[in-house]
C-alpha cells in the first residue's frame, strides 16, 4: 500500500529520504521496522511524514543503512524536531487531530519570526512554550465557553484540568529552565 506525502506533512523531507533509502535497500516496511524494533505501521507514519523517530529507532535505523542519525533524519538540529514531534504528538492526544495540525500550522506561521534572528534561542524557546500555554487555554476557553451544557460531564471537567496542569508545568519549566516534564518521553514504548 502506498502512503501518499502531503505537501504540508511536517516531516515530509524526511519521509521522501526513508522511502528511498527503504527502496533502495530492497526491505519491505515490515522488514524495516522489524530491524528497528517496530511495527509496521510506525514506518507508515514516517513514510507519510507525519512522524519522525525517536532516538533509540533513529538510531537503529540508520545503522540498518549505515548511515549517521543526523544523515538520515537530515536536520541539522535533530533534538530540537524531536521536541516538536514529541509536543504535536502531546497536543494531539490532548486535542485530536484537528489540534495538532492547528497547532504545527501555528508554529510554520511563527517560524518567520525566527528567521530574521532578532530572537536568541533562549527567547525562542520561551516564545514557542508561551505560545503552547497560550494554545492550552484559549481551548479551554473555548471548550468551556461552546460546549452545551448536556455535554458537560464530571469525566470531561476532570480532563480540562489536567490539560490545565500542562499550563502549570510549563510556568514552572519557564520559571526554572530545567528539562520540561510535558517533554519526558521516558516511558514511550515505540
Amino acid at each position: 500500500m502506498a502512503e501518499i506525502i502531503k505537501e504540508n506533512a511536517p516531516y515530509a523531507e524526511f519521509a521522501r529520504r526513508l522511502r528511498a533509502l527503504r527502496e533502495a535497500s530492497g526491505l519491505s516496511r515490515d522488514e524495516l521496522a522489524s530491524k528497528c524494533g517496530v511495527v509496521g505501521r510506525t514506518i507508515i507514519n514516517y513514510e507519510n511524514g507525519t512522524r519522525i523517530p525517536y532516538a533509540d529507532v533513529a538510531a537503529k535505523m540508520a545503522a540498518v543503512f549505515g548511515l549517521t542519525v543526523e544523515d538520515l533524519i537530515g536536520m541539522e538540529n535533530y533534538e530540537q524536531e524531536q521536541m516538536k514531534s514529541k509536543a504535536l504528538e502531546n497536543l494531539r492526544e490532548m486535542y485530536g487531530k484537528r489540534g495538532e495540525v492547528q497547532a504545527a500550522a501555528l508554529l510554520e506561521g511563527t517560524s518567520s519570526l525566527f528567521a530574521g534572528g532578532t530572537l536568541t534561542r533562549e527567547q525562542q524557546e520561551d516564545f514557542i512554550l508561551e505560545m503552547q500555554k497560550l494554545f492550552i487555554i484559549a481551548t479551554e476557553e473555548a471548550r468551556a465557553k461552546y460546549t452545551p451544557k448536556k455535554y458537560r460531564t464530571p469525566e470531561k471537567a476532570a480532563a480540562s484540568q489536567e490539560r490545565l496542569k500542562k499550563v502549570d508545568e510549563i510556568n514552572e519549566y519557564l520559571d526554572q529552565k530545567s528539562t520540561p516534564p510535558f517533554f519526558d518521553d521516558s516511558d514511550d514504548d515505540e
